[in-house]
């Protein structure tokens, strides 16, 4: 309150006590004046209705309209305390709006209102008006000529500051109650639209997820338990559900993919069978130059991994026409997965043999490479160099060859000629 409301107050305190409020404010013990009682009718007749906007933000409140349901737990303790005291609130309001009124008839009777209207208007604004909890007293408690009933009486302004207290505590729990929703709607919209999507998926595919059905009942029940106590502490739904939906939509989504996507999958992996065909086909003409060429060369028999390849690639159309799209899906991935497999296998037996013929061009290059070391040293006539020479040159060009062999053979040239150049070396 303030201005000559607060200074009214005073007044009415002092008028209760007789004790030192009293003392302490004689100058303002008395009956209001005109000019006083019009301020203080305008400013209570302002706040009431500032209480009135207030109240009616309270009753729309969205926290409310989560409250009148069937609540259980916390938030029915505490939304049976708060409604209690939001009924009372709207009972106050009514008592003061009445008292104002009343208080405004008693102004508009005169111009210029004489001692009892200024009385009246005195008590009404600034006197215990208000009559609040009244209550039989227990036999124990009474008199014999004392009253039965006994009943507290506030002023106005008392009225509005304990008013302020209740709304406070009411406005608490509806805002709580609001939050806790909104904190439930943002934990379980996520999880609704992945039922959705996935159940919308699973008809579009026509594949039976009997899990769909059961976590809709999970989350209609965390729903009922959200709605009938959302004040509860940790109300989330479990962590497992998002993960089983997350992973049932993920699923059925690769469903999906395989149902488009199934046309370009079967010719990508058809072109890729033609390249193990050819791929084999290249393998298999190094291999035959190799047993040809190379002595002993430990290889195992050339594997075909394209066979039986062709008779599952021509199974996929069957499963594309009768919608078996989760078998459709795991043989076009084992398909996948061999045709992969198999290529890499055959290209590494390509690399295996090449790599015979490779090491037997490497060693002619490296023997040529020597004997032309030899002419520059000036061993080029060396009697026991040519030999060796001759010896790793036969090895070489013998075919088959025998790598082992010409192996030694290039070596035993290369240490000699090492050994004579250094002789060379020691005689300068």
């Amino acid at each position: 309150m303030d201005g000559v409301v607060r200074e009214v107050a005073g007044r009415a305190a002092a008028r209760r006590d007789p004790g030192p409020a009293r003392a302490a404010l004689p100058e303002l013990i008395g009956v209001l004046d005109t000019d006083e009682a019009d301020r203080v009718l305008a400013e209570l007749g302002a706040e009431s209705d500032r209480m009135a906007d207030a109240l009616l933000a309270m009753d729309t409140h969205p926290g409310q309209r989560l409250l009148t349901g069937t609540l259980t737990g916390v938030t029915q303790r505490r939304w049976e305390e708060a409604s209690a005291a939001m009924s009372v609130l709207w009972e106050q309001f009514s008592r003061h709006r009445a008292l104002l009124d009343q208080a405004a008839e008693v102004r508009a009777r005169k111009q210029k209102p004489g001692p009892a209207e200024l009385g009246e208007l005195t008590g009404l604004l600034t006197g215990p008006v208000v009559e609040l909890g009244a209550e039989q007293l227990p036999i124990d408690q009474r008199s014999l000529t004392g009253p039965a009933v006994v009943a507290e009486r506030v002023t106005l302004g008392e009225l509005v500051e304990r008013m302020k207290k209740s709304y406070a505590q009411v406005a608490e729990v509806l805002a709580a109650a609001e939050k806790a929703w909104d904190t439930t709607v943002a934990r379980l919209d996520p999880l609704d639209t992945d039922l959705r999507e996935a159940r919308r998926l699973a008809g579009s595919l026509e594949v039976a997820e009997p899990e769909l059905a059961r976590i809709a009942e999970e989350l209609a029940e965390f729903r009922r338990k959200a709605l009938t106590d959302p004040l509860a502490a940790a109300v989330r739904p479990p962590e497992r559900l998002a993960v089983r939906l997350a992973d049932i939509r993920s699923d059925l989504e690769k469903l999906a993919a395989v149902r488009e996507n199934y046309e370009e999958r079967r010719q990508r992996l058809e072109d890729r069978v033609a390249e193990l065909v050819a791929l084999r086909a290249e393998t298999r003409a190094v291999h035959e130059t190799v047993l040809e060429k190379i002595a002993s060369p430990g290889l195992r028999p050339l594997p075909d991994p394209a066979r039986g390849l062709g008779g599952r690639l021509a199974a996929l159309p069957q499963l594309w026409r009768e919608g078996r799209w989760k078998a459709l899906s795991g043989t076009l991935d084992e398909l996948d997965r061999d045709v992969a497999a198999a290529l890499a296998g055959l290209r590494d037996e390509l690399a295996q043999r090449t790599g015979l013929l490779d090491r037997r061009l490497e060693l002619r290059g490296r023997l040529d490479a020597y004997r032309a070391k030899a002419g520059g040293l000036g061993f080029g006539e060396d009697l026991a160099l040519s030999g060796l020479h001759r010896k790793a040159h036969e090895q070489l060009y013998t075919i088959p060859c025998d790598l082992q062999a010409a192996t030694v053979a290039v070596n035993e040239y290369r240490k000699a000629l090492h050994e004579a150049s250094a002789g060379t070396e020691e005689k300068r």
